[in-house]
């Protein structure tokens, strides 16, 4: 360099201190932005700055270790030039200057051996204006906008004045103006790569701008955006779908007015504050749209700040309330018997344990047991059993106080618990289930219950003690009321199959009546008397759970009804062995439709391991199906009916049986 003024030399100190500025400025913008390409860039201004500082170094004291050292920072402002401008346009960098920088580099060391400055400095100074000129080039052909294109141009410029520099020195004009051209136009590329910097800022800031704004504005979740007194700014079109508001009915409203009520208003305001101050919330709001449903929402709330930098709240939500109805019907669940509706033992449990204070005493407790479930299931089906516990269930609801809490415990178990009830008022409650019982005694669905009752009354009992009380109490009334029950069951048994069969009653009353007689005849004991009786009139018990229309069904039989028909002696059997009283007859009513040769069913049973009473009654039935008309066969007369007898006599019947019931009717 000649420095021929102090104004040349004030220039060139000028010049040193913006290169240092503008490393400075990369190496900021690196660090807050962490693009690689800045990085380059700051290398690139520090080595450039290393580079004019050894120029001056060496016009003071032209010692070529200076000369050396500048040519070598050439170099590496070349490379980081060329590494900072692929990389911001995302290139590779060619083989080609890797090549050509081992050239020069050898060059450079063979002007040091030489001591010959031209080649000491030359190779580098070349490569680095080829480096600007490339820039250049890029700038050109990528060039997106007027900032790029001035980069372009100005990056050209420096490269070619770096170029022909060495030849120009005999130019007067270049040899007082050079060392101003060129650091001008230095400074002007370093400006132009800020612009450029800027652009691409400013070009993001658009981008990130719009993918906000279609984030924002598709968005599946609810946005909208408030300021510091809860006035909406912004609504999205998700907004608008929950609600039922239309943007302009929102935007510019306060959000009390459509889309929080009134008694949340002062929560809502403490939340805007504390979001304003940092702080993130998430909760579940209640509310309602446009046309008065309720609404649940998951919230999620943050501060925001706009593009004038004024600060407002962000609100999302998503539409919560079918959730939160799945909720509230798993925790009624939870809570509650599905069959009945009632309260489950969960649930009273639970309530034992929080009503168990002083403020509540007296505290009745209520245990009640359905009387016949098992019969009565085993009669009619775990269907009409349920609508038996179904029945009873609303009985208990009927009967008790809206503040009473009804649980069905187990099976065929209820509680009631009473808080504050004296034994007074509990007998009360007591009276209406007897009462509304009562009430069902002449239907199909008969309640009977066994209750029992315990009251806690002294703060030191123990309430689950109480409860033990109770129960204990309900099944000694269920040992006394249970074979009452079982009797009325099976006479609303028979009155339903009596209804199902015009037939029947006079069919059993005639089949009770010669059993009886029968009985007497062939000298049986007074016992096995009564048990015949009771087989007479209780062995098609288990028609009950035929359907009707098969019952009454005038045409033949097809094969699936007719194996129908034949299940009738199990379903029997069944019944009867549910009831204590009639369990002695159960095996009866189970082979009265066995044969002497084996041909009957269910068993296939043959001769005398069929059980004694079932083969009396079997003949006695046959006998008086055929002497009265029915849907089967016509009527047949005396000495008809007693041929019938005889022919089936060693393979349906009992030979020795049916002839002393022949001798009994003649």
């Amino acid at each position: 360099m000649t420095f021929d003024t102090h104004l040349e030399t004030g220039f060139t100190y000028v010049y040193l201190a913006g290169l240092i500025t503008f490393w400075l400025g990369m190496t900021f913008l690196y660090n807050r932005n962490k693009k690689e390409y800045l990085l380059y860039f700051s290398y690139f201004w520090i080595f450039a700055a290393a580079a004019t500082t050894a120029d001056i170094l060496y016009f003071h004291f032209e010692n070529n270790i200076l000369l050396l050292l500048n040519s070598l920072m050439y170099f590496l402002e070349a490379f980081y030039l060329l590494k900072a401008v692929h990389k911001y346009f995302n290139k590779e960098i060619a083989d080609y200057w890797y090549k050509f920088l081992k050239g020069f580099i050898l060059i450079s060391v063979v002007g040091v051996i030489l001591n010959n400055n031209f080649f000491m400095l030359g190779p580098g100074l070349i490569y680095l204006s080829f480096a600007f000129i490339k820039f250049g080039m890029f700038f050109f052909k990528y060039s997106f906008n007027e900032i790029s294109t001035f980069t372009g141009v100005v990056s050209s410029i420096f490269g070619y004045n770096l170029l022909v520099s060495p030849y120009s020195t005999n130019l007067v004009w270049f040899e007082r103006y050079g060392v101003f051209f060129k650091g001008i136009i230095g400074l002007l590329f370093g400006l132009s790569i800020f612009a450029v910097y800027y652009e691409d800022l400013q070009f993001e800031l658009k981008i990130r701008e719009e993918q906000y704004q279609k984030l924002f504005d598709q968005s599946p979740a609810g946005m909208l955006l408030l300021d510091k007194n809860g006035k909406v700014i912004k609504v999205n079109k998700t907004i608008t779908e929950y609600t039922g508001y239309d943007k302009d009915e929102l935007e510019g409203s306060s959000m009390f007015e459509n889309l929080v009520p009134m008694k949340f208003k002062i929560r809502a305001q403490k939340k805007i504050k504390e979001i304003l101050n940092g702080q993130d919330n998430e909760y579940i709001m209640e509310t309602y749209d446009k046309n008065d449903n309720k609404k649940y929402f998951l919230m999620k709330e943050t501060k925001f700040i706009m593009p004038d930098y004024t600060s407002c709240v962000l609100s999302m939500r998503i539409d919560y309330t079918d959730y939160k109805k799945q909720q509230e019907e798993i925790k009624y669940l939870s809570y509650h018997d599905n069959l009945t509706n009632l309260y489950n033992r969960t649930f009273m449990e639970e309530e034992m344990k929080r009503l168990d204070s002083s403020r509540q005493l007296p505290i009745s407790i209520v245990m009640i047991d359905v009387n016949g479930l098992k019969l009565f299931n085993d009669t009619y089906g775990h269907q009409k059993g349920d609508q038996l516990l179904i029945k009873t269930a609303e009985i208990l609801k009927k009967s008790t106080r809206s503040e009473d809490i009804v649980a069905r415990w187990a099976g065929d178990e209820f509680v009631i618990l009473l808080p504050k009830t004296s034994r007074i008022e509990m007998g009360k409650i007591i009276n209406r289930i007897e009462a509304n019982c009562s009430q069902t005694e002449d239907d199909e669905i008969l309640i009977s219950l066994a209750v029992g009752v315990a009251v806690k009354e002294k703060v030191e009992e123990n309430i689950f003690d109480v409860f033990n009380k109770a129960d204990k109490e309900m099944y000694k009334q269920k040992i006394s009321k249970s074979r009452k029950a079982k009797q009325k069951l099976v006479e609303n048994i028979l009155i339903n199959l009596e209804s199902k069969s015009s037939e029947e009653r006079d069919h059993l009353n005639r089949m009770k009546n010669t059993a009886a007689k029968f009985a007497d005849f062939i000298g049986l004991k007074k016992d096995e008397k009564e048990r015949l009786k009771n087989l007479a009139e209780l062995h098609d018990l288990g028609k009950v759970t035929i359907a009707e229309e098969i019952l009454k069904k005038e045409e033949k039989l097809n094969e699936k009804e007719w194996e129908k028909i034949k299940e009738h002696s199990e379903h029997g059997y069944k019944i009867a062995a549910a009831s204590k009283e009639f369990a002695s007859i159960a095996r009866e009513i189970l082979h009265h439709h066995e044969h002497w040769d084996g041909s009957g069913y269910p068993a296939a049973l043959k001769k005398e391991s069929i059980p004694l009473l079932a083969r009396i009654i079997s003949i006695i039935d046959a006998f008086d199906v055929m002497r009265n008309k029915n849907i089967y066969s016509k009527k047949m007369t005396r000495q008809e009916a007693v041929k019938e007898l005889k022919s089936c006599a060693g393979t349906q019947f009992d030979p020795l049986l049916t002839e002393k019931f022949i001798e009994f009717i003649s």
